[in-house]
């Protein structure tokens, strides 16, 4: 009872809703005539599994039996295939010609035949049938399968009683199997992770799902080898199936686990503790695009067509483009901002006439405060095309300032005042060596200008400014003891004496009476 159901369970499980059994028998597709005609025989009726079978007219009931049982031994040792890929559509897959296809093939130990299926017209019904080839060529490869040198040697109930289609010696085996396996399994793994090198962090340890697959994988074999039922035998592929999408969604958890804690271990030393949250469900959006890919992945392995559903997720993934693209600019420029580590959190930066320090840096985006203690947001989109000046990252800062002395000085006195100044950088060792010089750069409107350009060994901007004060005042001392001083902006009136021609005073009036 437990096998029917089984083997009922699994041949409704592979039917899709399109299919409708207009034959008796259900044999209008591929797939229901291989699943259908497995069914049957296991269930030892080779008469009316016979009826899945193409022969040539004339033949006898009991060799259309005997074919059938000889298939179905063949089929279970040495078949080659999944039958979850075989065709669902009462056309076929049309890949080996109109009305024929290839399903597998069955390995034997010196020769191989091709299994296929032939569409013919029986009563007014297009049915699928084994081929005529894959009749005639079971005898011959009947005889390269099973255990003759075992079983001449195993009591007789072992092999003449059988429990679900299976000889009980061979469901025995297939018992003692699945411990033997998982011995050899844990012993692979073991070897395997002791040899690699301590440098790698790998735990000697056997990891338990790693384990559990290679068990199944060798079970899977030893079950193949031994006879299990083809019927059977597809749960065994499906389950191998699963575990091999488990084991590739458990990989790619592991590596979004890792970069998480990387990625936490880096904001934590930033102090980014908005990017923090926003990263969490990043991570959880990853986790569930992963998901949904190995379920279809699962899908399309068991012979679901899945074009619709990636069809439907292209429209709404463009749709969701399409409606969310500033936000997605944004968040692909906070990745970007993140990873290349432009701007930290603590530099200051300049972008235009604005100068401000990064407080933190998020997946959407990025908040300053500027000098004026206000606070700045900029969308981690624009933020990546503009032209940003980062001074957190300097490993110098310029010293750089023109002071203008008074005229006067005599050429001898300005290049001893020059020569001090010089020997005030060169034995400063807070200042780089590289590029550093004091010249005598012009003469000004109102002074003798002095330029002075060196860089400060240092990348903190208070400590520049105190170095920088100190070599100010040095300067000042410098210039005081050569005579001279700073100068300012400044006229001078020169007046020059000199005499000037008078003419006679004219003879007045009364003097003119009294002559007369």
């Amino acid at each position: 009872m437990i096998r029917r159901l089984l083997a009922a369970f699994l041949f409704a499980a592979c039917l899709t809703p399109a299919q409708t059994a207009l034959d008796r028998l259900g044999r209008t597709t591929p797939k229901t005539t291989v699943l259908g005609f497995l069914r049957t025989a296991h269930d030892g009726n080779f008469n009316k599994a016979a009826a899945y079978l193409l022969f040539d007219p004339g033949a006898s009931p009991q060799h259309k039996a005997e074919a059938a049982r000889q298939l179905l031994f063949i089929l279970d040792r040495g078949f080659i295939g999944n039958l979850d890929s075989i065709s669902s559509n009462p056309e076929g897959a049309a890949e080996d010609g109109a009305d024929r296809e290839t399903i597998g093939a069955i390995v034997g130990v010196e020769q191989s035949s091709p299994v296929t299926l032939v569409r013919v017209n029986q009563s007014g019904q297009l049915i699928w049938l084994f081929s005529r080839e894959t009749i005639e060529s079971s005898p011959q490869l009947f005889s390269e399968f099973g255990f003759p040198w075992l079983e001449a040697h195993l009591p007789r109930p072992l092999i003449d009683w059988h429990l679900w289609s299976m000889p009980l010696w061979v469901l025995l085996a297939i018992l003692l199997a699945l411990p033997l396996s998982f011995a050899i399994a844990w012993s692979l793994v073991r070897l395997t992770t002791r040899s690699l090198p301590l440098a790698w962090g790998v735990s000697p340890r056997p990891n338990p799902p790693i384990v559990f697959l290679i068990t199944v994988m060798l079970h899977n074999l030893a079950s193949r080898l031994l006879g299990l039922p083809l019927l059977y035998r597809v749960w065994y592929s499906r389950l191998v199936k699963i575990l091999w999408i488990a084991l590739f969604v458990w990989a790619i958890f592991s590596i979004i686990s890792y970069s998480d804690r990387r990625i936490r271990q880096y904001l934590s030393r930033n102090s980014l503790t908005a990017t923090q949250s926003v990263l969490q469900l990043g991570r959880r959006l990853l986790q569930m695009l992963v998901l949904l890919g190995a379920a279809l992945v699962a899908l399309r392995s068991f012979g679901y067509d899945i074009t619709a559903a990636l069809a439907g997720l292209g429209i709404g993934g463009i749709a969701i483009a399409f409606a969310a693209q500033k936000t997605l600019e944004n968040l692909f420029g906070g990745f970007t901002l993140l990873s290349d580590r432009s701007i930290r959190v603590g530099d200051s930066c300049q972008f235009g006439p604005t100068v401000a320090t990064v407080e933190d840096i998020g997946l959407r985006a990025t908040r300053f405060r500027t000098i004026q203690r206000s606070t700045l947001y900029i969308p981690n989109g624009q933020l990546a095309s503009m032209n940003i000046e980062n001074l957190g990252q300097r490993d110098q800062i310029l010293f750089r300032h023109t002071i203008g002395v008074k005229y006067g000085l005599a050429p001898t006195q300005l290049k001893a005042l020059l020569a001090e100044l010089r020997s005030l950088l060169e034995t400063d060792p807070r200042v780089s060596p590289e590029n550093r010089r004091v010249r005598f750069l012009k003469f000004g409107a109102y002074s003798l200008e002095i330029e002075f350009f060196a860089y400060i060994l240092t990348s903190d901007f208070p400590e520049f400014l105190a170095i920088q004060e100190e070599l100010l005042l040095r300067v000042m001392d410098i210039v005081n003891l050569h005579d001279s001083g700073f100068a300012f902006p400044s006229q001078t009136l020169y007046v020059e004496r000199g005499q000037l021609d008078l003419a006679p005073p004219l003879p007045s009036t009364s003097d003119s009476s009294q002559t007369t």
